[in-house]
């Protein structure tokens, strides 16, 4: 078990060398040395004990808030410093002319996936699609005359709603928008922002398991206070991870009403809901395409950024096949 997902108020001890879990006065045991990521998605308790016990078998707790949004987390000492990789991703980033075909590069994928989740359903049948789907190849084929990333992010944004506009094409459903994130104000700008998090959370960790800095980024600009790498990378994997996970709730009906909680123009998963969106996200990561776990190619990204940084081979996004 890669990542314990804990979407329960819970306690945690340690037990020995041993990770003990409460939740609803039931004890679960869980061998540290099989763990390496625990997601605190409830109220938790715990100590430095069991802090240090993460710390010394390399385990990381990330913790999200009431509103499903990650807010920090324990890091375990670095396990793989590398000052030539840092001193490369630095001089990368501060080389427009290095920088932009990463970042282009970044955006060509989750735009190519975005374009892919709607061809899915264009090929079996759903015509209505063929306009977005158009639209988002025009916009793709001008990512080459963006000139700073500010300019990409905007193609970015135009390529993003026009996919989100075409969602009620799938299903009427999926009719949400517009997109409202902070807080989000109906069930599907609610999964989006949700998920998202969860993918931003997972990119992070894989990311962690390579030598790349993790606040020097290409498309996203480096600031304080968030992994700006893992923004980058976590974008072509939104529409395969976030997306079409709510795309196939939605088309089995498997949403029900207790997984939200709607007052005053704002919507946030419950406990019942939360619970069961990360068992499905958790499923969700560990499929197989292609030999590799979601969560494998996730860490492939990551270290594809950084044999691009020594010269070993060219950067290309994670792009799926229809």
């Amino acid at each position: 078990m890669e990542t314990l997902f804990i979407s329960r108020d819970a306690q945690l001890k340690r037990r020995e060398n041993t990770l003990a879990v409460t939740v609803g006065g039931k004890t679960k045991p869980f061998p540290i040395e099989k763990i390496r990521h625990i997601v605190l998605l409830g109220e938790s308790r715990l100590n430095t004990k069991l802090l240090t016990l993460c710390g010394q078998n390399g385990v990381r707790l990330s913790v999200f808030d009431y509103y499903g949004y990650f807010k920090g987390a324990f890091e375990p000492i670095e396990q793989n410093a590398s000052g030539r990789v840092k001193l490369e991703q630095a001089q990368f980033i501060l080389n427009n002319q290095q920088r932009m075909p990463v970042a282009r590069e970044i955006v060509r994928g989750a735009a190519h996936n975005m374009r892919a989740n709607l061809a899915y359903y264009q090929y079996r049948g759903n015509k209505a699609l063929s306009k977005p789907i158009h639209d988002i190849t025009q916009l793709m084929e001008r990512l080459h005359f963006a000139t700073d990333s500010n300019e990409l992010m905007g193609f970015e944004g135009q390529i993003t709603q026009t996919y989100f506009a075409a969602w009620q094409q799938i299903d009427e459903r999926l009719d949400f928008l517009p997109r409202v994130r902070r807080p989000p104000n109906n069930p599907i700008n609610c999964l989006i922002s949700f998920l998202n998090q969860l993918t931003y959370t997972v990119t992070r960790h894989e990311t962690f398991k390579t030598h790349l800095e993790e606040t020097f980024s290409f498309l996203h600009s480096p600031s304080a206070g968030r992994s700006s790498l893992s923004l980058d990378l976590s974008e072509p994997f939104k529409p395969i991870l976030s997306h079409l996970l709510i795309f196939r709730m939605v088309k089995k009906k498997s949403l029900e009403d207790c997984w939200f909680d709607q007052k005053e123009g704002v919507c946030l998963l419950t406990e019942t809901g939360r619970r069961n969106v990360v068992e499905q996200f958790s499923i969700r990561l560990e499929e197989q395409y292609q030999g590799h776990t979601y969560r494998e190619w996730l860490y492939r990204e990551a270290l594809n950024i950084e044999r691009h940084l020594l010269g070993v081979a060219s950067y290309e996004s994670f792009k799926k096949k229809v």
